[in-house]
């Protein structure tokens, strides 16, 4: 019984390990893997596959797209993840006899596969790749499985085993049909010669070369030539700007089997055991640091996840949730979509004139490079700092933009959904299409009455596995836009949606078109209307603000028990007092301070204003900076503090 233990204790601990592996990811990042599943699109049609199947490694990422529906439910996903993981390792122990200590070697890819998907970030929002999550898993998977016919031949048997699996593997697998040759040609035969081992050495590194560059000529004509030893791999570079630090992941899963390649090598030997378990317990050590260096736990980048999700499914009290969340990771400013998003479940629930500045504002940039990073100046131009693993690493600030991580939400749900339709439509051509993508084409047609194209959408998302119900939920609004005016979601989006026809853009820039558009409008709905309040005091226009104000007041000024809420007073007291002698917007032939008077602010109001102005005074000979860290405590949830220091917000 001891020696039976004693044999099963390696395999024992692989199991664990790949199940911790598992469960951290799905602690860490169950979020954010329902992001993934909703970037990803499969069809269970013949065309899809043709359509996949018109690069390299088709196959594979058609089989990877349809794995990758499974992260709509994370637990579920990361179970299959987790079965396909140890399917690997025993397929690993199997085609290289390894026994003992050797057993640990294993965990090295998987180690590398999981680096490969938590080191992403931002880069679920931008990958070409269908399937990327489950590419490296099901390549590596697919490779191991071709090692075992290969021990059944001799000779020259072999050596067309090898060619025929270089051959075929090209097209089905892409570039992961490299690592099954190049094991086949490179793992120790019992049967076989020392001069058979350098033929069939010789033979893999040929086929590995010369097959990409016969399929470029012959069958894959669109593929430029410099991707042919990449198809099927995940791009890393960015509008013109590569990012190597991110192929780490990837050199790391090729080098990882050269420690079975080693140890198949050597006889095994008792005296040799003690070198075995010190060689496997130091690399998975490694690879476990590797995992972790680079897991990409920026705290924003979760939150932004979990508040997109809270959003799609209308659960409004869970986006203030998650951006009240203090338990996820280390703790830094938000970024501007986070203070959109928030600003935008204030707004549903109606109480953002109560509640906007409650929570913190800020601007912090979007990053690729994931984890320990600082923005400094160097050259005139903003530049990021990898630390520490990647300190050797130095460009430009990624460019990633709201337009693509949030930007087609917000724009939904704000009536803007001409806005809406040319983003998905740009990123649908950019980086493929989406579930994500196809959900709110369908939803803006819907708003715009564009049946037809509505229809068209809304078909193609009830092939699918995971959105079957959704198209059909949205499918009762087709040719009915009465039911829609009552509809919970639409209700709020149709007032919003009233604009007059013009050539307009946003440049990119999300917040700022939506600021100067709604500040600027005019409308008789209520809602609407308060919208544009909102945004001219977000601007910090005195000028837009008033006549806002003063409609805000005509509106609402008949309802029994109407209240002006607290941040609406804090702005009309301070404009003001700032400008005292200017004639009132509400009481025309009174100046702002006669008006005050007529105004019922409530006391609060008042002393709040005065505490805020007696701390200045007391402040004075501080820099903004420090006035912003003495002030927040006390008055960071006031419009006060906004208008006065709150500045240089980036929006992107």
């Amino acid at each position: 019984m001891k020696r039976l233990l004693s044999k099963a204790f390696p395999y024992l601990l692989v199991a664990l390990s790949v199940a911790a592996m598992g469960i951290m990811l799905l602690r860490r990042w169950g979020e954010v893997l329902v992001r993934v599943e909703e970037l990803s699109l499969f069809l269970p049609t013949r065309l899809f596959y043709e359509t996949s199947c018109k690069y390299p490694g088709g196959t594979l990422t058609w089989l990877a797209a349809l794995m990758t529906q499974y992260f709509q439910q994370p637990g579920l996903g990361v179970l299959l993840l987790c079965v396909a993981w140890l399917l690997t390792a025993a397929l690993l122990c199997c085609a290289f006899r390894l026994r003992g200590a050797r057993v640990l070697f294993a965990l090295l890819p998987l180690l590398a596969i999981e680096t490969a998907l938590v080191q992403s970030g931002y880069w679920i929002y931008h990958s070409k790749l269908q399937g990327w999550a489950w590419v490296p898993t099901l390549g590596v998977l697919v490779s191991l499985l071709l090692q075992p016919p290969a021990k059944h031949t001799r000779g020259w048997w072999r050596c067309l085993y090898i060619a025929v699996v270089a051959g075929a593997g090209y097209p089905l697998m892409g570039a992961w049909s490299f690592l099954a040759v190049l094991l086949l040609g490179l793992k120790r035969y019992p049967n076989a010669s020392r001069g058979q081992q350098i033929t069939y050495a010789c033979l893999a590194v040929a086929l590995v070369l010369i097959v990409p560059q016969l399929y470029y000529q012959w069958a894959y004509t669109q593929v430029m030539r410099t991707e042919v030893y990449r198809a099927a791999m995940p791009c890393m570079s960015l509008a013109q700007t590569d990012f190597p630090e991110f192929r780490l992941a990837y050199y790391a899963l090729a080098l990882s089997f050269l420690p079975p390649l080693v140890f198949s090598w050597m006889r095994p030997m008792r005296r040799r055991q003690a070198l075995a378990w010190a060689a496997a317990v130091v690399l998975v050590c490694l690879g476990g640091w590797g995992l972790l260096s680079r897991w990409y736990m920026d705290t924003n980048f979760l939150k932004e996840a979990r508040m997109m999700n809270c959003i799609e499914r209308m659960d409004w009290e869970g986006v203030l949730r998650a951006m009240r969340d203090n338990t996820i990771g280390e703790q830094m400013p938000p970024s501007r979509l986070m203070v959109m998003e928030k600003n935008l479940a204030l707004f549903r629930l109606g109480r953002a004139g109560d509640e906007m500045f409650r929570y913190p504002e800020g601007s912090e940039q979007y990053c690729l490079c994931g984890y320990h990073c600082t923005v400094t100046k160097a050259e005139g131009r903003d530049t990021v700092v990898h630390l520490p693993l990647d300190k050797h690493f130095s460009h430009q600030v990624s460019p990633i933009h709201i337009t693509q991580v949030g930007g087609k939400m917000l724009y939904y749900f704000y009536g803007k959904e001409q806005f809406c339709y040319r983003w998905c439509m740009e990123d649908g051509v950019e980086y493929g299409w989406n579930a994500n993508v196809l959900k709110y084409m369908a939803k803006s047609s819907l708003v715009s009455k564009e049946w037809e194209v509505a229809r068209k959408y809304l078909r193609l998302l009830e092939m699918t596995r995971n959105h079957k119900a959704w198209a059909r939920h949205y499918e009762q609004y087709l040719g009915r836009p009465e039911l829609m005016a009552e509809d919970e979601e639409f209700k709020p989006i149709m007032p919003m949606s009233v604009f007059t026809d013009r050539l307009d853009g946003d440049k990119t820039l999300v917040e700022l078109y939506l600021l100067r558009t709604f500040s600027s409008g005019q409308g008789a709905d209520p809602y609407y209307q308060e919208m544009t309040l909102i945004c001219a005091m977000l601007m910090k226009d005195i000028s837009l603000f008033w006549p806002r104000f003063h409609q805000y007041i005509g509106m609402h000024q008949t309802e029994d028990g109407f209240r002006v809420p607290t941040h609406y007073q804090e702005a009309a007291y301070l404009y003001s007092m700032l400008e005292p002698q200017r004639e009132s917007e509400l009481w025309p032939g009174l100046t702002n301070a006669q008006a005050l008077e007529k105004i019922p602010f409530d006391p609060n109001v008042k002393q709040r204003y005065q505490d805020f102005m007696n701390f200045n005074t007391q402040c004075g000979s501080m820099t903004d900076e420090q006035k912003k860290r003495a002030f927040y405590p006390q008055f960071g949830d006031t419009f006060f503090y906004f208008y006065f220091l709150e500045r240089d917000q980036k929006t992107n």
